[in-house]
C-alpha cells in the first residue's frame, strides 16, 4: 500500500511539472504549425498579418491564402481570356473573310521560329516549376499532417495513462482502510469518460487524417495531370 501511494504521489508531482512546462510552451506558441510559412496578409482582418499558422478550419487562413494567390489567378484568367479572344477573331477572320494569299519574308519566318522556341521553353519551364512545386507542397502538407496526428496520438496516450493511474489510485489502502464505495464509483465514472475521450480522439484523428490525405493526393494528381497537359500542348505548338 505504501509503495503504491508513493508511486501515485510521484506521478502527481511529475504531471504537475509537465503541465507547468506545457503551459509555458503554449505561451511560446509551440503549437502554431508552419508559422513563418503562413505569415501573410489577411483581408478579413484589415489586411494585418495572419499569425495563426497552418489551420484549415480557420477562415482567416483561407482568406490569407486566397489573397496571396489572387494576383496569379487574375493573370492566368486574363491570359486565357486574351487567348480565347484572339483564337475567336482568327477563326472568324478565316471563316468569314476572303483573304488573299501572300508570302512572308525570311525575317518574319525567323522571328516566328524564335518566338515559338522561346515560348515553348517558357512553357516547359513552367511545367517543371509546377511539378516541383506540387511535390514540395505535398511533402510539406503531409509532414504537417503527420505532426498534428502525432500530437493527437500523444494526447490520447496521455489520457490512457491518466486512466491507468486512476485505476491504481483506487486500489490504495492506508492503514488497512480502503476508499469509500462512492469515491470508487466516482473514480470509475471518470475512468470511463477518460477512456471514451481517448478512443474518440484516436478515431476522429485517424478519420480526419484519411480524408485530408485523400484530398491532398487528389490535388497532387490534378496538378501532375495539368503539368503533363501543358507540356503536351507546348510540344504541339499551342
Amino acid at each position: 500500500g505504501e509503495r503504491e501511494q508513493s508511486e501515485v504521489l510521484a506521478w502527481r508531482k511529475t504531471e504537475r511539472r509537465n503541465l507547468a512546462e506545457g503551459s509555458e510552451g503554449d505561451n511560446n506558441s509551440s503549437l502554431i504549425l508552419a508559422e513563418k510559412r503562413t505569415y501573410r496578409r489577411d483581408p478579413l482582418n484589415d489586411f494585418h498579418k495572419y499569425t495563426g499558422g497552418w489551420n484549415i478550419s480557420n477562415e482567416h487562413y483561407w482568406a490569407s491564402v486566397g489573397f496571396t494567390a489572387a494576383p496569379f489567378f487574375v493573370i492566368a484568367a486574363v491570359w486565357f481570356v486574351i487567348f480565347a479572344l484572339c483564337l475567336f477573331i482568327i477563326c472568324i477572320r478565316h471563316c468569314c473573310c476572303q483573304l488573299n494569299s501572300y508570302g512572308y519574308s525570311r525575317t518574319a519566318y525567323a522571328l516566328s521560329l524564335i518566338f515559338l522556341i522561346l515560348f515553348t521553353i517558357a512553357a516547359i519551364a513552367g511545367c517543371v516549376v509546377l511539378y516541383t512545386g506540387q511535390g514540395k507542397f505535398h511533402g510539406s502538407t503531409t509532414d504537417t499532417l503527420d505532426y498534428a496526428v502525432s500530437k493527437a496520438d500523444l494526447t490520447a496516450e496521455n489520457l490512457r495513462n491518466v486512466s491507468d493511474y486512476l485505476s491504481a489510485a483506487k486500489k490504495i489502502s492506508v492503514d488497512s482502510a480502503i476508499l469509500p464505495s462512492d469515491v470508487q464509483k466516482s473514480i470509475d465514472d471518470i475512468d470511463r469518460k477518460i477512456n471514451s475521450s481517448a478512443s474518440t480522439l484516436s478515431h476522429q484523428t485517424a478519420d480526419n487524417k484519411e480524408k485530408i490525405q485523400h484530398g491532398l493526393d487528389r490535388m497532387r494528381l490534378a496538378l501532375i495531370i495539368l503539368a503533363a497537359v501543358m507540356l503536351f500542348l507546348a510540344f504541339l505548338g499551342f
